[in-house]
């Protein structure tokens, strides 16, 4: 009964509070190398993953063999290590909270909000970040062991009655079972530990960082295929370098079902995240720019800032036969945001702090008289227009190869609409992409089965708890249907004796005490796992008493673009080896340093 209660309890909640207020930010599935699956709707169950899909709470991600995956969300970034189930129950803009199902997470906080909670679960153990550093987060359910590594930062283990610091340079071994035993260890690296920190790289002396916050998701991409320019009329604007004739905003990509925004955009540009969920696209010479907009601490995400035209009549003939269409742009500057999904007063707001006032004069006749045929706002309605069937809208084939071509002209004639009166229901979103339609490509191959692969240990299903034991989300698939391994589980490095250091002058005497053991290897692949009950500590266990920390400087990001950072230096990292135990150094967050061979766009009137 109580866990009957449990999971209509969780069912029904998301639904209630999104209603209400949809959340300002959300997570970005930023870089695959290999294969991976995301979870992101109950009824389509497991499915294969794509670079720029948006993640939220009750999302999950898994990774196969041999594979990796990045997630980011503001100024945080998550890397999944091969055979890792990473479940998110709760995105939002007040917590993080994630859980390590199976598998290794790393983890990089570069701003972190003393007013923000970012917790990480694992099935023994729950963890707190508490400030800018790195860490990783591990979780074995067959041996029934979780770890906590601390390269830089600080981070608490949750007991019954209290927390345990595990502070810069040292690691924390959870043993599951009904006596649980928590152990001190020294940290050390791993490969995965290797690759997130040259992915931290990315971060370091980017030009972007002059011009949008670090909470804006996404903008670490930009510098790389594109250039900034000042333009007098919006001053620093962002121009791709990388696309094809005929390009236009909101035309290369697709468009899915994401609860609660429900249709959002999915671009099929490497770096096409940032300037489609922030700011606005102006068309400069014949060129397409993207505006990020005044310079804000935590900008507002949004599924897509385009506007809609047509209406629920509006068809052209295509193939000789009539046929209903649905057509978009982008919003320009002085373009106000109109979501198609319920939201309140406040997030609407927040999503147009950055629109222009509307400059008519730019519009009027040599003579002095208004135009309404120079109206500049036209220019994005008119020139970046994209129109498909209505009954291709939102399928699994990218939007391209089943646009329908319209004249300017013929797009000018047709009204502005809300995107509520001519967009698809859910209902028929899911009809579109149902594994096995015949009008749409062949289905993943991630296809829900509760079989277990000879070649690859497949994740249980997502979880929607942080309680350690709770049973998975209601009506979810057991696991996604893995395609034959051909990539090679790595061998895993020689284990190696790591003691913690005998100089143990400041340390809490009523902390566990570090014993000397052997670094596992990671097990190989075996059968899906069963969730154990929930596990409390046996009496005789010890404990430790709620440690008391000052709260984390907030770190502000810079109030206009026009002031550059200082200029950043990459921290030094020593190599790590088999037999020698990571020793900390003093690690700073990177930021954007102010290129010498660039000119700084300035701002317009």
């Amino acid at each position: 009964m109580n866990r009957l209660a449990a999971l209509l309890t969780i069912a029904a909640l998301p639904f209630a509070a999104w209603a209400a207020e949809p959340p300002g930010r959300a997570a970005r599935l930023s870089l695959i190398e290999g294969e991976a699956a995301v979870f992101v709707d109950r009824e389509q169950g497991w499915e294969g993953a794509r670079v720029n899909l948006t993640l939220t709470s009750e999302n999950s991600v898994w990774t196969e063999p041999g594979s990796r995956a990045e997630v980011r969300f503001g100024a945080k970034a998550l890397r999944l290590g091969e055979t890792t189930q990473f479940d998110i129950p709760r995105l939002d803009d007040a917590a993080f909270q994630g859980h390590v199902a199976r598998g290794a997470l790393a983890v990089r906080i570069f701003e972190f909000d003393r007013n923000e909670t970012f917790l990480v679960a694992t099935p023994e153990a729950r963890f707190q970040l508490r400030g800018n550093g790195r860490y990783r987060i591990e979780a074995d359910p067959e041996r029934g062991e979780s770890r906590l590594t601390v390269f830089s930062g600080t981070a608490r283990l949750e007991v019954e009655g209290g927390t345990i610091s595990v502070d810069t340079g040292r690691g924390i071994r959870v043993t599951g079972g009904d006596r649980p035993r928590y152990e001190f260890e020294a940290a050390y690296s791993t490969e995965l530990d290797d690759w997130a920190l040259a992915r931290d790289q990315r971060w370091e002396e980017r030009e972007a960082a002059r011009y949008v916050p670090r909470e804006m998701t996404g903008w670490e991409d930009l510098d790389d295929y594109g250039v900034w320019r000042n333009e007098p009329e919006y001053g620093a604007v962002w121009f791709p370098t990388r696309v094809e004739v005929g390009w236009a905003p909101y035309r290369y990509g697709r468009w899915t079902w994401v609860r609660p925004w429900g249709w959002t955009w999915v671009d099929d540009a490497p770096w096409g995240y940032a300037p489609f969920h922030y700011g606005r696209w102006v068309s400069v010479g014949n060129r397409w720019g993207w505006y990020p907009g005044r310079h804000t601490s935590r900008p507002v995400w949004a599924p897509a800032l385009v506007g809609w035209v047509g209406g629920a009549g509006w068809s052209i003939s295509v193939s000789s036969n009539p046929t209903n269409v649905v057509g978009w742009y982008p919003l320009s500057p002085y373009d106000h945001y109109q979501p198609w999904y319920t939201s309140n007063v406040t997030y609407v707001s927040h999503v147009n702090r950055i629109v222009l006032p509307y400059r008519g004069d730019r519009d009027r006749r040599r003579d002095g008289r208004r135009d309404d045929r120079y109206d500049h706002r036209r220019d994005n309605r008119d020139r970046g227009a994209t129109v498909v069937p209505r009954d291709q809208f939102g399928g699994r084939r990218p939007v391209q190869s089943v646009s329908a071509p319209v004249a300017r002209e013929g797009v000018a004639a047709q009204p502005v609409v809300s995107g509520s009166s001519v967009l698809p229901t859910q209902n028929e979103w899911r009809q579109r992409v149902r594994p096995g339609n015949g009008s749409s490509p062949a289905a993943a191959p991630w296809a829900p089965s509760g079989s277990q692969s000879a070649t690859s240990p497949r994740p249980a299903s997502p979880l929607i708890t942080l309680t350690p034991g709770k049973p998975p989300i209601a009506g979810a698939p057991a696991a996604p249907q893995g395609r034959p391994n051909t990539y090679g589980r790595p061998a895993p490095a020689e284990p190696a004796v790591r003691a913690r250091p005998n100089d143990n002058r400041g340390a809490d005497p009523r902390a566990p005490r570090a014993v000397e053991r052997v670094v596992p290897s990671q097990p190989a692949p075996v059968a899906k796992p069963v969730a154990p009950a929930v596990q409390k500590p046996a009496d005789g266990v010890q404990r430790l008493a709620p440690h008391q920390e000052k709260p984390v400087a907030r770190q502000v990001a810079p109030s206009a673009p026009s002031a550059p950072p200082a200029q950043r230096v990459a921290p030094s990292q020593p190599k790590p080896t088999a037999d020698k135990p990571w020793a900390p150094t003093d690690e700073k967050p990177s930021g954007g340093g102010q290129p010498a061979s660039r000119e700084k766009p300035g701002r317009g009137d």
